[in-house]
């Protein structure tokens, strides 16, 4: 019984750090300092690797600091993760039409993105999800 008290306790620890880190994150973005932003939204997608609220920050404080390829990257992971969530659907459409008018040199995927391997958690995209929660 002690060890799944401490299980639960340990798995709320980690969504109210991840909260946390969010939370830090979105006020170092709105000081302008995106670089502690992205900081914060890639540890707090580490803690919880399938919140795609936090890849859909990283992904905003990305493209504030001009890592727009990236950023891409990242807003289509969130979107794959949450495709009814109308904030990063419209933070992806809005991405992609800059990065075809500004940014040619970009390659646009198809809505069809293949998945992210092998990345995580030396990087800053979590991997996909496992087959059994994809629809």
């Amino acid at each position: 019984m002690k060890t799944l008290f401490a299980a639960v306790c340990l798995s709320l620890s980690g969504v109210v750090l991840a909260g946390d880190l969010q939370s830090e994150g979105k006020t170092a973005l709105s000081e302008g300092d995106a670089a502690s932003a992205i900081i914060k939204f890639t540890e707090a997608a580490k803690v919880n690797p399938f919140d795609p609220a936090a890849l859909n920050n990283l992904a905003v404080a990305l493209a504030a600091q001009g890592n727009y390829e990236k950023a891409l990257e990242t807003l289509e992971r969130a979107y794959r993760l949450a495709p009814t969530r109308g904030d990063i659907q419209a933070n992806l459409q809005s991405m992609r039409t800059w990065v075809a008018r500004n940014a040619p040199q970009i390659q646009l995927k198809e809505s069809k993105a293949k998945p992210v391997v092998n990345t995580y958690p030396d990087a800053d995209i979590p991997p996909e999800p496992p087959p059994l929660w994809k629809k």
